[in-house]
């Protein structure tokens, strides 16, 4: 007996009544899921833009010190912006790089004209001189709240945006910062989470709404974890250990997690360390100074102090180029680390100048040390010439009860007569 074909048959109906309604629910989970999705990556993307902004505040704050004001000095058209007595603008590599590791872009405006900015068109040039909207500038410069927009033109580009003013010690607003990220970024982001939601729905479709409920509380408690955590990073508290909840899945959070911890070390290493050489700066050197003061009061640890020089810098620099200076300063950077394991720190004081702390020592034995040192830095010589690098040393004893002040004054004067008295020496009083 022949099989028999129909029409309708009961297997098609019962496959287009599980597969109709399937379908329609698959569709619906994943359009709603979608939507939520998008909801929550724009509300994800308001808050990274918020604590980017004050993080940038925060760097820039950390690193200039006072208000922003402006002036065309030169009268030649361009506007030199200034936060105290520093330019800030001409410049732009630590707002490129701070930039880069976070994947925005970065504006700062003087009034409502960009004077600092990572926008470039196609060309590489960048949005210099640009003003902002007249929609922006009512939202924020004229009421002086903070905006968030998400969907703003940004240089002709579709973007998520976050401007915040900028305010002056006597608090009137002086401009505004800028943070934003391309619809375009956002959307490829939102697309990695799209593809295998919509993968899970089809394979699961009947279990998605237990599944998507404990998920989505999972998920909700890792970001929040995850929130808490940059927020404290955005706080400047670098040293925060990483929630172990965001460790548990081998997924974006724990990427994010990870970089947010790579970020806090980039910004840590952007503002206490020289990038030149390596060691510490005088912004850190400064920190660490009042620490060893209030520890040698209360705790009678002895501390020496020695401010250093190389000899001769400024014909080095002069005779074989900035570069050789540059190498040199590295050299000698390395002698003057190495030689401060185990015994204290080295910090760039400023220019060819290094700050020497030795902790828990006599002065004499501080200056024996120290003569091992400057033996180690005889060592090094110009390549290709007959040029040694010296340096001469101007050390003291941190008294106790007296100032960071004077103490640093007393070796400055030491470091004085040493280069006065014939240099490639310690002077020690």
């Amino acid at each position: 007996m022949s099989k028999r074909k129909f029409s309708n048959s009961l297997n098609s109906q019962m496959l287009r009544m599980s597969l109709i309604p399937l379908s329609l629910m698959t569709i619906i989970i994943i359009s709603v899921s979608i939507s939520g999705l998008y909801q929550l990556v724009t509300a994800k993307t308001r808050e990274e833009l918020i604590r980017d902004a004050q993080l940038a505040k925060y760097v820039f704050d950390e690193v200039y010190v006072g208000d922003y004001w402006a002036e065309d000095a030169d009268n030649d058209g361009e506007i030199e912006m200034y936060k105290g007595e520093q330019r800030i603008n001409g410049d732009s590599t630590m707002v490129d790089d701070l930039a880069e590791m976070l994947e925005i872009d970065i504006s700062v405006f003087y009034d409502d004209v960009r004077l600092i900015t990572t926008l470039k068109d196609d060309y590489g040039n960048r949005a210099i001189g640009t003003s902002a909207s007249v929609i922006v500038k009512k939202d924020v410069m004229d009421t002086g709240e903070s905006k968030f927009y998400s969907n703003v033109l940004v240089y002709d580009k579709k973007s998520y945006a976050y401007y915040s003013p900028l305010r002056s010690e006597d608090g009137s607003i002086s401009g505004m910062i800028a943070v934003s990220r391309s619809q375009e970024s956002v959307n490829q982001e939102m697309l990695q989470y799209v593809f295998p939601i919509g993968i899970s729905c089809i394979l699961t479709a009947l279990l998605m709404g237990y599944i998507m409920v404990y998920f989505n509380r999972k998920l909700a408690a890792r970001i929040s974890k995850m929130d808490k955590y940059m927020n404290s990073l955005a706080d400047g508290n670098f040293e925060m250990e990483m929630p172990r909840e965001l460790m548990l899945e081998d997924d974006e959070i724990k990427h994010l997690a990870n970089d947010g911890k790579r970020m806090a070390k980039a910004i840590q290493t952007l503002v206490e360390f020289d990038a030149l050489t390596g060691l510490n700066n005088r912004r850190f050197a400064d920190k660490k100074l009042e620490d060893i003061r209030i520890r040698s009061v209360e705790a009678g640890i002895k501390y020496c102090i020695c401010i250093s020089d190389i000899d001769f810098f400024k014909k080095v620099n002069d005779t074989f180029g900035h570069e050789m200076g540059d190498y040199v300063l590295k050299m000698v950077a390395d002698k003057l680390k190495n030689g401060m394991v185990g015994k204290g720190i080295a910090a760039r004081w400023g220019g060819e100048e290094f700050l020497l702390i030795f902790e828990n020592r006599e002065l004499d034995i501080a200056r024996r040390e120290l003569e091992i040192i400057m033996d180690e830095v005889r060592t090094i010589w110009v390549p290709d010439s007959d040029r040694q690098i010296t340096m001469s040393f101007g050390l003291t004893a941190l008294e106790p009860g007296e100032t960071v002040d004077e103490a640093l004054s007393r070796a400055d004067g030491n470091l004085y007569v040493a280069k006065e008295s014939g240099r490639n020496q310690i002077i020690c009083k």
